[in-house]
């Protein structure tokens, strides 16, 4: 015979206050018993991206950010930052300011927060973004740390009840290290080591810093996104006849290279896209989102998109190009050497994209 949970009455309700008292911590400690928010960022791990650079670029650089590239892994893999930020150094005849903000993991959930950050603490003029594409049904890794109740409730507001209680959870299993940097508050880890950090000694990547947020991930090609067996890499440059004439902007007119496929998207995705885009206009900071093909997309005629994106934010351009106009003269081996996995480029892949869009991204910047 087992023996019972509990020896007595008292026992089973102080369980019960305890076990209260966990579920309604978030509504207990508030906002004011919280730590820094900055805290949110010194306690991640570099498996989670480069953290530290962005905890650095919100928290410590104060100067405005002519253009800004934001997301999770593709955003953090496909742009040259420093080829971007000389060319539109050249273009306004002062240095500019280009960084780019990343980590690992999608979900428009933990865009919002990162982005809501970043923007009540430095001036963006131009927000460069993907469509934050995840996993159906699943939440970024990131929001024990970024969710923080007593600061982010509102955000709730509208989402379905199941979708909020998904959140309010992260916020408790968040709370026990919420309480401790109370009294120990995380250092902030080194931007640079004598050791090379996760992305410089498993993408091969000159260093963030260098980089100004970015990767260039020396890697050959791996058919598995969860694998780590790359083949070896090979330096390739592309000769396709491709130029920055054909990047499309999205209009009317040229709706014939986008097509909106209807995808099935989860109600809290387009609930944190939506609140981005009022987040963004409140700040007064043009949006652009920017198709970045995986491996699948190579012959595609066509930019495809889950959504017609600038209806559902108003005011956002949809810039690219269409895949088979990119990658048509090039082999399917030839494709390959651009990534290191069907989702990311590698450092070839990012040397021939950057180019291509960054003229249209100059000019979206003035105009």
């Amino acid at each position: 015979m087992m023996r019972p949970a509990f020896t007595s009455t008292k026992q089973a309700a102080a369980f019960a206050l305890l076990l209260l008292v966990v579920l309604l911590s978030p509504v207990i400690v508030g906002k004011n018993l919280l730590p820094p928010r900055e805290q949110a960022y010194s306690t991640c791990g570099w498996r989670m991206g480069p953290v530290a650079w962005i905890r650095h670029e919100i928290y410590e650089e104060t100067n405005d950010i002519d253009i800004a590239f934001v997301g999770s892994s593709h955003i953090l893999h496909a742009i040259d930052t420093p080829y971007v930020q000389a060319r539109l150094s050249e273009q306004l005849h002062r240095p500019a300011v280009v960084r780019t903000i990343g980590w690992a993991g999608g979900g428009y959930d933990a865009f919002f927060f990162i982005a809501q950050d970043l923007l009540t603490h430095r001036r963006v003029r131009l927000l460069v973004f993907y469509d934050e594409n995840n996993v159906l049904h699943t939440r970024n890794s990131l929001m024990t740390f970024l969710f923080r109740y007593g600061e982010n409730a509102d955000s709730l507001q509208g989402l379905a009840f199941a979708d909020a209680c998904h959140f309010y959870f992260s916020a408790i299993v968040g709370m026990p290290r919420n309480l401790i940097e109370i009294f120990r508050p995380n250092l902030a880890a080194p931007l640079v080591t004598a050791q090379p950090n996760y992305w410089e000694r498993s993408y091969g990547s000159p260093s963030i810093v260098e980089l100004l947020g970015a990767t260039r991930s020396e890697l050959g090609f791996t058919r598995r996104l969860d694998q780590d067996d790359f083949t070896l890499f090979l330096p390739y440059q592309p000769a396709t006849g491709v130029t920055a004439a054909d990047a499309e902007v999205y209009s009317p007119a040229r709706k014939n290279d986008f097509r909106f496929t209807g995808e099935a998207m989860p109600d809290w995705h387009l609930h944190f896209a939506k609140l981005f885009a009022a987040l963004a206009r409140d700040h007064g900071c043009k949006l652009v989102m920017l198709h970045i093909p995986v491996l699948g997309e190579a012959r595609l005629p066509e930019i495809r998109e889950r959504r017609c994106w600038p209806e559902i934010m108003p005011g956002l351009t949809l810039l690219g190009v269409p895949p088979a106009k990119m990658f048509g003269s090039l082999t399917d081996d030839e494709v390959r050497q651009l990534y290191f996995n069907p989702a990311h480029l590698n450092k070839n892949g990012v040397d021939y994209f950057t180019p291509l869009i960054t003229p249209a991204l100059l000019n979206l910047y003035e105009n």
